[in-house]
């Protein structure tokens, strides 16, 4: 049951505006400390994206912007995301309270930092979320419109909203099928609940994300270049050779439990929520089966990334619906069961609200310490550098980095299952020279250039063996106008010329 309450005067702007200085309040501490984390340091080059084919993406974050730009592109996402939750409380008719508290979970659940964390991600996270809810709001006006010629530019203006969404980041395509998912399981709570026009409406839409695959396709093959392989195909790759279906169902059962990531925990409040629902169908007895396989639908879609990877990689920032769900479940749970203005659950959801900005600011917080040690280190590789070789800062300043630092040293700041927020640029990719070349410009701490002739490589990599590792003095050597600095023992990520 959706009904008003007390507070139900609470206009759209001020729900906005508690929106946006509640996100700004969570990631408060991320606004306002300069960190260079994994990919942050990675240059916005005018081919940006296009490998990937997110020619979106490329227009906004390198066209429009100019690069990820410390500060503006998290604020600015959090004003989009603000809008979105703002967008999402009409669309599912949540009221005073609920309205409240359904935008105080969504725009503080965890999930959206492993999203913002990046600064190419940053411009582009909520907006896609945004365009995905605009695209729905057009569907279900283009349902409600008599005129067809205006059902066909509706529905046509839906398609290439979600094509330009998908251009932006592929895994968008969750976010509109999340939301409809949503509405048809409202609506299955309506007194005016029709399955057989349901489903023609759901056909409909499908048809629409259909058309907006096509289109999407159609733009990458005229925009992007021929990319064999990558980034994408690599998390299809030929990986474990376990059972797919049954490792999905151990990762699913992982993130409803709020065990699969750091910051995820509260999720399990969610999947309460939902089991306390399975229990109001069977007493109900009302579209038991509809409203069964749809919450079911709605519980296992913000994780539906993990279904289709194969190289056992499943990074937190695919589940791009979990604070949508997280939040529609237990505000539906309060709100239908009229206990949104009790007491207890307001306390109970500011707990909840809390405890999210904790986790958010406990991750922002362990990645900074994490930038600043391996800025330090940095610091000390080109002093030793300077000191060793003066001349040096007169040259073309080329250095190679060999292997990489042991993951213990950083044990004292890593978060468990935290993914990125635990990662050092001396030791991603076991030791990455491109990471590390550009983390040293980013910080501010030296302008270097990578070894880019297998000429190069072959004058040094007979020497390196002999060498100490860092910090021992003589783990910086020149040889041939190139300096080494031995890291590990593990020789890491290969140049792209060997």
């Amino acid at each position: 049951m959706l009904n008003s309450n007390n507070i139900s005067t609470y206009n759209t702007y001020k729900l906005f505006v508690f929106s946006f200085l509640l996100a700004i309040l969570t990631y408060g501490f991320a606004l306002t400390n300069f960190t260079v984390s994994i990919d942050n340091e990675i240059p916005i080059l005018p081919d940006y994206g296009l490998d990937l084919g997110r020619w979106g993406q490329n227009l906004i974050v390198y066209h429009l912007f100019k690069g990820h730009l410390q500060y503006f592109s998290l604020a600015l996402s959090l004003f989009l995301f603000s809008i979105a939750a703002v967008r999402l409380t009409n669309l599912f008719k949540f009221q005073g309270y609920s309205a409240l508290f359904f935008c105080a979970l969504f725009v503080t659940f965890p999930q959206i930092s492993y999203q913002v964390v990046f600064g190419m991600m940053a411009d582009i996270a909520a907006l896609g979320v945004l365009l995905s809810v605009f695209a729905v709001e057009l569907f279900q006006k283009g349902i409600e419109t008599p005129s067809p010629k205006k059902k066909v530019l509706l529905f046509l203006s839906v398609a290439l909203l979600l094509m330009f969404t998908l251009s932006m980041y592929q895994a968008f395509i969750l976010v509109p099928t999340a939301i409809y998912a949503i509405l048809f399981f409202q609506n299955s709570f309506k007194d005016t609940f029709s399955l057989k026009s349901e489903i023609k409406n759901i056909l409909l839409f499908g048809g629409i994300l259909i058309v907006a695959l096509l289109l999407y396709y159609i733009s990458v093959k005229i925009i992007c270049p021929i990319q064999q392989g990558g980034y994408l195909t690599s998390f299809v790759s030929e990986g474990s050779t376990d059972n797919r279906f049954l490792n999905f169902c151990s990762i699913w059962g992982k993130n409803l439990l709020g065990a699969f990531y750091y910051g995820e925990k509260l999720f399990t409040v969610a999947t309460l929520s939902g089991l306390c629902l399975l229990v109001y169908f069977f007493i109900a007895k009302k579209h038991i089966a509809v409203r069964f396989v749809t919450l079911l639908v709605i519980l296992m879609l913000p994780f539906m990334m993990s279904s289709i990877i194969t190289n056992g990689y499943h990074p937190p920032r695919l589940y791009l619906t979990s604070n949508l769900v997280f939040a529609f479940l237990i505000v539906f749970v309060a709100d239908h069961f009229n206990i949104s203005t009790r007491m207890i659950t307001k306390t109970v959801l500011t707990v909840i609200v809390l405890v999210n900005f904790y986790f958010v600011t406990n991750l922002f917080n362990a990645v900074h310490k994490i930038y600043k040690y391996d800025k330090k280190i940095a610091e000390k590789i080109d002093f030793t550098i300077q000191s060793k070789y003066p001349d040096f800062s007169s040259s073309d300043k080329y250095v190679y980095f060999y292997g990489h630092f042991p993951f213990d040293n950083y044990q004292k700041f890593q978060l468990k299952n935290s993914e990125i927020f635990s990662g050092s640029i001396f030791v991603w990719d076991n030791g990455n020279n491109y990471r590390i070349t550009n983390f040293f410009r980013e910080a501010d701490v030296a302008e270097y250039r990578m070894i880019d002739t297998k000429e190069q490589f072959n004058s040094v990599k007979d020497s390196i063996a002999k060498m100490p590792i860092w910090p021992n003095h003589e783990s910086v050597k020149m040889f041939n106008n190139i300096v080494v600095v031995k890291l590990g023992n593990e020789k890491g990520s290969p140049l792209n010329i060997e």
